[in-house]
């Protein structure tokens, strides 16, 4: 899903709960120990892409300096540290970043492919190698030459080989940020040659306060719902909001109230209404939000009765007892079994262009069979 231009990393100038990150990184270009290569990890719409450019925005702001040179009187000028890594949104610098057109930061994404007109699913070893012609070209000013890549994840395996070969050799005054959501999936090799910054979810409370400031005008419960789902994630909760998912959620659990005894012309329309060519990314909505029903309810039955708590907060009136409902039927490794089929298959269907409404009604067909079945 893609989140509107208007909160996209590159024009999105606030970044919050990650301040240890930005002052991890403002002490080493203090110290002038800037690493040559720095991967940033955490789930998506975590603020990993807006920290990235923050950082560019920042390097591009303030070019090395390998000496301050003399004083009026022969004294050697001390630098001063910066306390911030925050800058002039206004200067030419962040006005090229913001127009995408800044010569001194290339950033590496999934490209198109020209055959089928559709963004490709891997970052191709071409596009990183794109990053080597950059660094070894001088930036105009003397300044700092940053790329980012958004995200190693997407990168096959010759592309990841590519970016190994880069890291070994990091020209002068070039730094090179990694976005990654899964870093464990990684080249060993890549994340040992990286300063890491692993950023966390968000507490609840500030996706909340987050949310609130861009959607000033949505009702509280309707935040609240939106901030339940987020995972401390304030750019999922964002999304959700611009393809209102929790409209979704709630014909979702409609559905599966049924169950096992699903309404099936329920089920039918639900199916063919978020898989029209209209649609856009309703079937990938949906896919996530199932799996993370699933594993929302897992969790919060595996919690009830056990005299422990969790941090679980209801996206919608009666979602709890749903789940308490459909968690007494089958066992709760057995609805893990489920999850993992059941992620498998959308997965498969959005990469091999399967029938998407026939998936849904197959994938709804399987819990209430599940169900049915005990």
């Amino acid at each position: 899903m893609e989140i509107e231009d208007t909160f996209l990393p590159r024009n999105t100038h606030d970044l919050t709960g990650h301040e240890d990150s930005e002052q991890l990184f403002l002490d080493a270009f203090n110290a002038e120990k800037i690493h040559h290569a720095w991967m940033i990890t955490g789930p998506k719409g975590i603020g990993k892409a807006t920290l990235a450019y923050k950082m560019a925005r920042f390097l591009l702001n303030n070019p090395p300096q390998d000496d301050n040179g003399p004083g009026l009187f022969g004294d050697v000028l001390e630098k001063v540290a910066l306390t911030s890594i925050s800058t002039d949104l206004e200067s030419p610098a962040n006005s090229l970043i913001t127009a995408g057109s800044n010569a001194d930061l290339l950033v590496i994404e999934r490209t198109e492919d020209p055959k089928t007109g559709k963004m490709r699913n891997n970052i191709l070893v071409d596009d990183v190698r794109k990053i080597n012609n950059f660094f070894h070209t001088t930036s105009a000013d003397g300044g700092w030459r940053v790329a980012i890549v958004d995200t190693a994840d997407e990168m096959n395996r010759n592309a990841a080989n590519a970016i190994l070969k880069i890291l070994e050799e990091p020209p002068k005054n070039s730094v090179l940020i990694i976005l990654a959501h899964a870093p464990g999936k990684l080249l060993p090799t890549i994340k040992s040659r990286c300063r890491m910054l692993p950023l966390k979810p968000l507490k609840s409370v500030t996706v909340d306060e987050i949310l609130q400031s861009r959607f000033p005008d949505k009702e509280k419960n309707v935040i609240d719902g939106y901030v339940a789902l987020s995972n401390g994630s304030p750019g999922y909760a964002i999304s959700l909001i611009e393809h209102k998912g929790l409209k979704l959620y709630g014909e979702m659990l409609g559905l599966l109230s049924t169950m096992p005894n699903i309404n099936v012309p329920l089920m039918h329309d639900f199916a063919g209404a978020i898989t029209t060519k209209k649609s856009g990314d309703m079937f990938l909505l949906f896919s996530e939000m199932l799996s993370q029903f699933i594993s929302r309810m897992v969790r919060h039955v595996s919690y009830k009765g056990s005299g422990h708590t969790h941090n679980i907060k209801e996206a919608l009136t009666e979602e709890f007892k749903l789940m308490e409902e459909l968690g007494a039927i089958i066992p709760l490794d057995q609805w893990a079994e489920l999850w993992e089929k059941i992620s498998v298959k959308m997965k498969a269907a959005d990469l091999l262009n399967m029938d998407r409404k026939q998936t849904v009604i197959d994938t709804l067909n399987m819990i209430n069979s599940a169900l049915k079945a005990k």
